[in-house]
């Protein structure tokens, strides 16, 4: 019980330290320091371009939605920023390091599809692979280990189900086990790739508390998502990719039916319901901003 109280009262020691840090984490007292920064980044796979030229530039403490078509390099973006893939041209910074030096400040939730959902692992389990990486490998973890990965359970509201295996749950209920693991490692950016994908709406509502939650908390979230029709709700700002970056902004300067319609090819019918909107952070369609 002591412990228990005490890993509590850390726990909000962090997230307090994380809210402020937003509005103190600054360079020469003037700019805050971005929680993700990438230059002119060029990623292939092969003879086929994924990413060209992006830039741009992500504060602390926003929850920040990644749209565009089927191929358009968003999940690329995200595996560019865990180091996942190696970049033709550019680089990635997080807090103001280098990303490949700053990898513990980083989580990763991935998409549904790429889990083995059979594997005989636990709620509990999937939670606790969480801190492994805060402890030596020849160390077991600890009590106070335990202790973050089922206070991260009860973040995402999946404490009663911790001895179920994970390919007994619905596809919500694993989308939040993983967002345990991603807690539960203590990073200050948790990337998710298509977190709403296959679950119904009212799933796909518990999981957006848990981002808004966890953004409250101090942190940054990046998430691939494909519904234009949620994405000006759900977002603080928006990044709209088509292998470049056509626009980075508020949801009401981004969600523009003009731009939709270029980087959509004209393929979706949603742009009348949403707002005529101002000038993106790019000044020109098509061009990574400067």
């Amino acid at each position: 019980m002591v412990l228990r109280v005490q890993h509590l009262q850390n726990m909000k020691d962090t997230n307090a330290r994380m809210s402020i840090s937003k509005n103190t984490n600054r360079l020469d007292g003037k700019s805050p320091i971005p929680a993700i920064e990438v230059r002119n980044l060029t990623v292939s796979y092969g003879p086929v371009p994924a990413l060209l030229d992006v830039s741009l530039s992500i504060a602390p403490g926003q929850l920040v939605g990644v749209i565009g078509p089927n191929g358009s390099g968003k999940s690329t973006l995200l595996k560019s920023v865990l180091g996942f893939v190696k970049p033709d041209f550019g680089d990635v910074e997080l807090f103001g390091e280098d990303a490949d030096k700053a990898k513990g400040r980083v989580a990763y939730v991935p998409q549904r599809g790429s889990v083995d959902w059979d594997f005989p692992v636990t709620v509990g389990e999937v939670a606790l692979m969480g801190r492994y990486g805060k402890q030596p490998w020849w160390r077991d973890l600890s009590a106070e280990d335990r202790e973050i990965a089922e206070y991260a359970l009860e973040q995402v509201r999946m404490s009663e189900f911790r001895n179920r295996q994970i390919g007994q749950l619905s596809g919500g209920q694993q989308q939040r086990v993983f967002m345990a693991r991603a807690i539960a490692q203590g990073s200050e950016i948790l990337l998710l790739d298509e977190p709403f994908s296959g679950v119904d709406a009212a799933t796909e509502r518990a999981i957006l508390d848990v981002l808004e939650t966890t953004r409250e908390a101090g942190r940054t979230l990046v998430v691939v998502h494909h519904d234009l029709t949620t994405a000006d709700e759900y977002f603080d700002s928006l990044i709209l990719l088509k292998q470049r970056l056509y626009a980075h902004g508020t949801p009401e300067q981004v969600l523009h039916p003009e731009l939709l319609s270029e980087v959509y090819e004209g393929k979706l019918r949603v742009f009348s319901h949403l707002p005529v909107a101002g000038q993106s952070e790019v000044g020109q369609r098509g061009k990574s901003s400067e």
